[in-house]
Protein backbone atom coordinates (compact mmCIF):
# COMPACT_ATOMS: atom_id res chain seq x y z
CA UNK A 1 0.00 0.00 0.00
CA UNK A 2 3.13 1.97 1.30
CA UNK A 3 4.56 1.87 -2.72
CA UNK A 4 1.26 2.54 -4.56
CA UNK A 5 0.96 5.90 -2.64
CA UNK A 6 4.67 6.61 -3.78
CA UNK A 7 3.82 5.55 -7.15
CA UNK A 8 0.69 7.68 -7.26
CA UNK A 9 2.55 10.88 -5.51
CA UNK A 10 5.65 10.55 -8.32
CA UNK A 11 3.01 10.83 -11.01
CA UNK A 12 0.76 13.84 -9.37
CA UNK A 13 4.40 15.62 -9.03
CA UNK A 14 5.22 14.58 -12.39
CA UNK A 15 1.63 15.51 -14.03
CA UNK A 16 2.06 18.96 -11.99
CA UNK A 17 5.32 19.74 -13.80
CA UNK A 18 4.34 18.84 -17.07
CA UNK A 19 1.13 21.30 -15.94
CA UNK A 20 3.37 23.91 -15.15
CA UNK A 21 5.90 23.33 -18.23
CA UNK A 22 3.29 23.40 -20.65
CA UNK A 23 1.55 26.74 -18.97
CA UNK A 24 5.04 28.49 -19.42
CA UNK A 25 4.98 27.45 -23.01
CA UNK A 26 1.58 29.15 -23.78
CA UNK A 27 3.10 32.07 -22.10
CA UNK A 28 5.82 32.05 -24.64
CA UNK A 29 3.98 31.92 -26.89
CA UNK A 30 1.55 34.56 -26.35
CA UNK A 31 4.70 36.72 -26.03
CA UNK A 32 6.20 35.93 -29.47
CA UNK A 33 2.72 35.58 -31.10
CA UNK A 34 2.71 39.30 -30.69
CA UNK A 35 5.84 39.73 -32.68
CA UNK A 36 4.53 40.35 -36.48
CA UNK A 37 6.60 40.35 -39.01
CA UNK A 38 6.10 41.92 -42.51
CA UNK A 39 4.49 39.29 -44.65
CA UNK A 40 6.68 39.16 -47.60
CA UNK A 41 9.75 37.84 -44.28
CA UNK A 42 6.50 35.59 -43.13
CA UNK A 43 5.93 34.32 -46.87
CA UNK A 44 9.51 34.32 -48.35
CA UNK A 45 10.88 32.47 -45.14
CA UNK A 46 13.53 30.70 -47.20
CA UNK A 47 15.58 34.20 -47.69
CA UNK A 48 16.92 33.55 -44.17
CA UNK A 49 19.55 32.20 -45.89
CA UNK A 50 21.09 35.04 -46.79
CA UNK A 51 20.97 36.30 -43.09
CA UNK A 52 24.29 37.06 -41.21
CA UNK A 53 23.21 36.33 -38.12
CA UNK A 54 20.08 34.23 -37.44
CA UNK A 55 18.13 37.43 -35.47
CA UNK A 56 18.60 39.87 -38.51
CA UNK A 57 15.72 38.37 -40.73
CA UNK A 58 13.26 38.89 -37.82
CA UNK A 59 14.18 41.93 -36.78
CA UNK A 60 14.12 43.43 -40.48
CA UNK A 61 10.74 41.67 -40.86
CA UNK A 62 9.68 43.64 -37.96
CA UNK A 63 11.03 46.74 -39.15
CA UNK A 64 9.29 46.34 -42.47
CA UNK A 65 6.26 46.60 -40.41
CA UNK A 66 7.37 49.22 -38.34
CA UNK A 67 8.46 51.67 -41.37
CA UNK A 68 5.24 51.71 -43.09
CA UNK A 69 5.95 49.07 -46.53
CA UNK A 70 3.07 47.34 -48.16
CA UNK A 71 3.29 44.29 -49.13
CA UNK A 72 3.79 45.31 -52.74
CA UNK A 73 6.75 47.51 -51.93
CA UNK A 74 9.04 45.03 -50.84
CA UNK A 75 9.95 41.76 -52.52
CA UNK A 76 13.06 39.14 -52.85
CA UNK A 77 15.51 41.53 -54.26
CA UNK A 78 14.75 44.28 -51.43
CA UNK A 79 15.00 41.89 -48.87
CA UNK A 80 18.16 40.42 -49.90
CA UNK A 81 19.55 43.76 -50.24
CA UNK A 82 18.54 44.81 -46.49
CA UNK A 83 20.06 41.68 -45.34
CA UNK A 84 23.03 42.40 -47.23
CA UNK A 85 23.06 45.96 -45.21
CA UNK A 86 23.20 44.79 -42.07
CA UNK A 87 25.60 41.69 -42.78
CA UNK A 88 27.94 44.94 -44.07
CA UNK A 89 27.14 46.80 -40.81
CA UNK A 90 28.12 44.03 -38.81
CA UNK A 91 31.18 43.29 -40.87
CA UNK A 92 32.33 46.83 -39.69
CA UNK A 93 32.00 46.22 -36.07
CA UNK A 94 28.91 47.51 -35.16
CA UNK A 95 26.81 45.87 -32.18
CA UNK A 96 23.43 44.45 -32.71
CA UNK A 97 22.56 47.31 -30.27
CA UNK A 98 23.83 50.25 -32.98
CA UNK A 99 22.22 48.09 -35.42
CA UNK A 100 19.18 48.40 -33.83
CA UNK A 101 19.28 52.14 -33.19
CA UNK A 102 20.01 52.93 -36.73
CA UNK A 103 16.67 51.14 -37.70
CA UNK A 104 14.76 52.66 -34.87
CA UNK A 105 15.33 55.68 -36.63
CA UNK A 106 15.03 54.35 -40.08
CA UNK A 107 11.95 53.30 -39.09
CA UNK A 108 10.48 57.03 -38.38
CA UNK A 109 12.38 58.36 -41.49
CA UNK A 110 11.06 55.59 -43.42
CA UNK A 111 7.18 56.33 -42.34
CA UNK A 112 7.94 60.32 -43.25
CA UNK A 113 9.20 59.26 -46.78
CA UNK A 114 6.48 57.18 -47.36
CA UNK A 115 3.75 59.58 -46.33
CA UNK A 116 5.30 61.92 -49.05
CA UNK A 117 6.07 59.52 -51.85
CA UNK A 118 4.56 55.84 -51.04
CA UNK A 119 1.94 55.18 -53.23
CA UNK A 120 4.21 55.66 -56.32
CA UNK A 121 7.29 53.99 -55.08
CA UNK A 122 7.83 50.70 -56.48
CA UNK A 123 9.16 47.69 -55.40
CA UNK A 124 12.72 48.43 -56.38
CA UNK A 125 12.65 51.70 -55.12
CA UNK A 126 11.17 50.81 -51.96
CA UNK A 127 14.44 48.52 -51.32
CA UNK A 128 17.03 51.31 -52.60
CA UNK A 129 15.06 53.45 -50.05
CA UNK A 130 15.29 51.88 -47.06
CA UNK A 131 18.84 51.16 -47.45
CA UNK A 132 19.86 54.74 -48.12
CA UNK A 133 17.09 55.70 -44.66
CA UNK A 134 19.13 53.12 -42.39
CA UNK A 135 22.26 55.10 -43.80
CA UNK A 136 20.73 58.45 -42.92
CA UNK A 137 20.18 56.59 -39.26
CA UNK A 138 23.92 55.58 -39.09
CA UNK A 139 25.41 59.05 -39.69
CA UNK A 140 22.92 60.54 -37.25
CA UNK A 141 23.44 58.08 -34.46
CA UNK A 142 27.43 56.67 -34.98
CA UNK A 143 30.05 58.56 -34.16
CA UNK A 144 32.45 56.81 -36.50
CA UNK A 145 30.24 55.91 -40.04
CA UNK A 146 30.98 54.31 -43.25
CA UNK A 147 30.89 56.94 -45.87
CA UNK A 148 28.53 56.80 -48.82
CA UNK A 149 31.38 55.69 -51.09
CA UNK A 150 31.32 52.69 -49.01
CA UNK A 151 27.86 51.75 -49.56
CA UNK A 152 28.10 52.60 -52.96
CA UNK A 153 30.91 50.26 -53.18
CA UNK A 154 29.19 47.13 -51.44
CA UNK A 155 25.52 47.89 -52.21
CA UNK A 156 24.88 50.01 -54.45
CA UNK A 157 28.13 49.57 -57.76
CA UNK A 158 26.25 49.40 -61.18
CA UNK A 159 22.90 50.92 -59.94
CA UNK A 160 23.59 54.50 -59.95
CA UNK A 161 27.44 56.66 -59.17
CA UNK A 162 28.28 57.80 -56.36
CA UNK A 163 26.76 61.69 -56.84
CA UNK A 164 23.55 60.11 -57.62
CA UNK A 165 23.10 58.68 -54.52
CA UNK A 166 24.37 61.88 -52.57
CA UNK A 167 21.81 63.29 -54.41
CA UNK A 168 19.12 60.93 -53.58
CA UNK A 169 20.40 61.07 -49.98
CA UNK A 170 19.82 64.56 -50.01
CA UNK A 171 16.39 64.56 -51.25
CA UNK A 172 15.65 61.76 -48.35
CA UNK A 173 16.66 64.50 -46.14
CA UNK A 174 14.49 66.89 -47.43
CA UNK A 175 11.90 64.69 -46.36
CA UNK A 176 12.58 64.74 -43.03
CA UNK A 177 12.45 68.76 -43.07
CA UNK A 178 16.49 68.20 -42.13
CA UNK A 179 15.77 66.89 -39.06
CA UNK A 180 16.62 63.40 -38.07
CA UNK A 181 16.65 63.34 -34.29
CA UNK A 182 13.61 60.89 -33.43
CA UNK A 183 11.74 62.02 -30.33
CA UNK A 184 12.38 59.77 -27.28
CA UNK A 185 9.11 58.42 -26.55
CA UNK A 186 8.62 56.84 -29.62
CA UNK A 187 12.16 56.08 -30.58
CA UNK A 188 11.79 53.88 -26.90
CA UNK A 189 9.35 51.92 -28.66
CA UNK A 190 10.56 51.06 -31.15
CA UNK A 191 14.14 50.16 -29.45
CA UNK A 192 11.92 47.49 -27.35
CA UNK A 193 9.89 46.18 -30.41
CA UNK A 194 13.19 45.77 -32.58
CA UNK A 195 15.09 44.12 -29.17
CA UNK A 196 12.09 41.61 -29.14
CA UNK A 197 12.02 41.12 -33.08
CA UNK A 198 15.18 40.20 -32.62
CA UNK A 199 15.02 37.57 -30.05
CA UNK A 200 11.84 36.18 -32.07
CA UNK A 201 12.43 32.74 -33.26
CA UNK A 202 9.23 32.53 -35.62
CA UNK A 203 7.66 29.61 -36.34
CA UNK A 204 7.70 29.96 -39.50
CA UNK A 205 11.46 30.43 -39.50
CA UNK A 206 11.84 27.28 -37.59
CA UNK A 207 13.86 24.71 -39.63
CA UNK A 208 15.39 27.37 -42.08
CA UNK A 209 19.17 27.95 -41.68
CA UNK A 210 20.76 31.21 -42.12
CA UNK A 211 24.47 32.36 -43.43
CA UNK A 212 26.05 31.84 -40.23
CA UNK A 213 23.87 31.17 -36.78
CA UNK A 214 25.82 33.24 -33.88
CA UNK A 215 27.73 35.01 -36.08
CA UNK A 216 30.46 34.45 -38.83
CA UNK A 217 32.22 31.42 -39.65
CA UNK A 218 35.94 31.16 -39.88
CA UNK A 219 34.88 31.32 -44.04
CA UNK A 220 33.92 35.07 -44.11
CA UNK A 221 36.81 36.20 -41.59
CA UNK A 222 39.28 37.13 -44.42
CA UNK A 223 36.55 39.28 -45.93
CA UNK A 224 35.57 40.96 -42.73
CA UNK A 225 39.20 42.04 -42.09
CA UNK A 226 39.42 43.10 -45.20
CA UNK A 227 36.64 45.34 -45.22
CA UNK A 228 37.11 46.44 -41.71
CA UNK A 229 40.38 47.53 -42.80
CA UNK A 230 39.51 49.43 -45.92
CA UNK A 231 36.25 51.40 -43.60
CA UNK A 232 39.36 52.38 -41.41
CA UNK A 233 41.25 53.84 -43.40
CA UNK A 234 38.36 55.85 -45.00
CA UNK A 235 37.78 56.74 -41.56
CA UNK A 236 41.08 57.65 -41.52
CA UNK A 237 41.19 59.98 -44.81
Amino acid sequence: LAQAFCIVGRRAASCVMCLAHSMESSIAAESLGAVQLHPQFVQKAHLRVHAHEASDFGMLGRWCMLAGFSAEQIDESGMKLMLKTVKMLRLCDYSSEDIVCMLAHAAVYAARTLAVCGPQMSAREAGNTAVLLIYLAQSYTQDETCPIRVWHQHLFRGYCSVSDLDGVVLKLMSFQRYVLRVESGRLSELLQELAEAKDYRAPELVGVPCASVGGCDSRCAPARRSLRGKVQGWLRV
